[in-house]
């Protein structure tokens, strides 16, 4: 389960800190709102939107509840929670990490289609 999202400098947020409770979780919201960035950045911690201004952006995101074995094939232990971080630079570089140690992008776009599904209007 997710339990919290903390978002800086993707697209107009500067910073912010989404909590989860258990259970169904709905964003909604007057157009503009900003329910699109928050699920932009939701992906971005599980696979280029960075503010103006700012040289890079930086999405984390803790799970709980992971069902052991999730990502054994993928080298990566079993643990009760886990913090996937993910920073993005005007450069085009990217630094993933998932409880401090370093992972590609392919590892963790992959963990990130075992943890979460994202359903819209589309």
């Amino acid at each position: 389960m997710l339990d919290l999202l903390h978002i800086e400098n993707i697209a107009i947020i500067e910073q912010a800190d989404i909590s989860f409770r258990p259970g169904f979780n709905v964003l909604t919201g007057e157009t503009g709102a900003g329910k699109s960035i928050v699920i932009d950045a939701l992906s971005a911690v599980l696979g280029q939107l960075i503010r103006t201004g700012a040289d890079h952006a930086f999405v984390s995101a803790v799970f709980s509840g992971i069902p052991q074995g999730l990502g054994a094939d993928l080298g990566v232990a079993d643990a009760e929670e886990w913090l996937l971080q993910r920073e993005i630079y005007v450069d085009g570089k990217n630094v993933c990490r998932l409880n401090g140690r370093p992972m590609t992008v392919t590892q963790l776009r992959t963990l990130g289609s075992r943890l979460l599904n994202i359903h819209g209007q589309h």
